[in-house]
């Protein structure tokens, strides 16, 4: 009786683990700059994608002015996209908006993609830049 509890509870965290692994999702990498400056503008402030939609949360300490966020492909090396928070965003603030995929395709102009053209699961997604609001 508890080898069988035990087998159980193997297969139980096998699979758990496994499914872990197939809910692959997008990535969200983290800051790489050193500049103290940059650093604690961004620090408070998150995102999340969702459909072809960037939604920005600034709970740090200051309000932001022009925001941007790159996306690139792990699979599709002619694939760019970008969020422009061009407004601002105050402290405490969500704001939200589209993000521009566009990949350079032999033979084609550079144009707009639909997000059906898109693997949105091996999107890769990363602050571009950001400054201070000005007052």
């Amino acid at each position: 009786m508890y080898k069988l509890k035990s087998m159980k509870k193997i297969l139980l965290a096998s699979f758990l683990s496994i499914a872990s692994i197939s809910g692959y999702a997008q990535t969200y990498k983290a800051i790489t700059s050193k500049n103290k400056t940059y650093l604690a503008t961004l620090k408070g402030v998150s995102y999340t994608y969702k459909d072809g939609i960037i939604t920005i949360k600034n709970n740090g300490k200051y309000n932001l002015g022009i925001v941007t966020i790159n996306a690139y492909s792990k699979v599709d090396s002619t694939l760019f996209g970008i969020a422009l928070f061009d407004d601002g965003l105050e402290k405490g603030k969500t704001d939200e908006v589209k993000v521009y995929f566009t990949a350079d395709r032999p033979g084609e102009d550079r144009h707009e993609l639909s997000l059906k053209e898109i693997d949105q699961k091996n999107l890769v997604f990363s602050f571009d830049k950001a400054t201070r609001e000005k007052r």
